[in-house]
């Protein structure tokens, strides 16, 4: 049996390893367009999903500033993927990156790590954390983020075998390339599962590693250094989160990301805004524990943060 899986595991991994970087080039085709000179970028993963540029714009508009905002979130598109994208990014010359972070933003599992922690959760031995030591030819989003790239690989393939791959995807507001549209993202959760002890609001294991042992904190830092020295302001935002949720995660877990906060802040001389912990939960804006409801007026407070947040930022300048 074992010999069976590493047959086939080698077969699947030579298969992934040797196809075009489907992620990369996405990204390719947007960031060589021609875009305003003007422009900002808002950086996320599916937890900004609800941020609505055009509100956004909207109210920068009304301050004065007529600047095209692009929301270029996109799920499960984390540091490492941003920084293996960010000589396209740099070639635009944002004035402005905003970037949504949330704790599930540095969970280290299901990813190789830069040193796992002695007093780290149990966990088995895996085999992609071997596989690091290679090199890949095409393909190297495989191996820093491999449920990333092959979602993405076999969607690829799903939509050509389709014969939508050449349609115009839809997408949830304007300027929003690479987030597709998606109408489970309006309904909210019941309200018996965000309660502590229901499904949707329980601390499930998934653990930070110490910021000097977090790959991705590493490469969260390592983009903003590289966009700073191109002159591109960087904003950092906390995405906001059940106060159930919260209050169950361990406490080493919290002190883990409020000291990547902080350090930040002291790095690289900004206020990270936090939302995180803003938002009652009574509310029905909530479709789990760290994602919010879009296309409703209830959450266009999360639009109108990051307008305010921006506007601060310019008011600096």
């Amino acid at each position: 049996m074992i010999i069976s899986f590493s047959i086939a595991f080698t077969i699947f991994f030579a298969t992934m390893s040797s196809l075009p970087d489907y992620v990369y080039e996405e990204h390719e085709k947007f960031y060589l367009q021609e875009l305003p000179d003007e422009k900002i970028f808002i950086f996320g993963s599916s937890h900004t999903f609800a941020i609505n540029p055009t509100i956004v714009s909207d109210i920068l508009s009304i301050e004065g500033h007529n600047h095209t905002v692009f929301h270029l979130g996109q799920g499960s598109f984390d540091a490492e993927e941003r920084l293996r994208t960010v000589d396209l990014v740099i070639s635009q010359k944002p004035e402005i990156v905003i970037y949504g972070i949330a704790y599930q933003t540095f969970y280290s599992h299901g990813r190789s790590t830069i040193e796992k922690p002695i007093d780290s959760f149990i966990e088995l031995p895996r085999a992609r954390d071997f596989l690091t030591v290679f090199s890949l030819p095409l393909n190297s989003g495989l191996i820093d983020n491999p449920k990333f790239a092959t979602i993405n690989t076999i969607n690829h393939f799903l939509q050509t075998w389709d014969g939508k791959y050449d349609e115009v995807l839809q997408r949830p507001y304007p300027n929003t390339p690479f987030f597709l549209k998606d109408d489970n993202a309006k309904i909210p959760a019941e309200q018996k599962d965000l309660e502590v002890g229901g499904k949707l609001a329980s601390f499930r294991g998934n653990e930070i590693y110490p910021m000097e042992k977090n790959r991705t904190y590493a490469a969260l830092k390592e983009l903003i250094h590289e966009l700073h020295s191109n002159e591109i302001e960087v904003i950092i935002f906390t995405v906001p989160h059940h106060k159930n949720w919260l209050e169950q995660l361990p406490i080493q877990q919290k002190q883990i990301f409020d000291d990547m906060l902080e350090n930040l802040e002291q790095e690289f001389d900004f206020e990270v805004f936090r939302l995180h912990d803003k938002y009652d939960d009574e509310l029905d804006i909530w479709v789990d524990h760290d994602h919010l409801i879009s296309h409703d007026k209830k959450t266009d407070f999360y639009s109108q943060e990051i307008a305010k947040m921006l506007l601060t930022e310019m008011k600096e300048q």
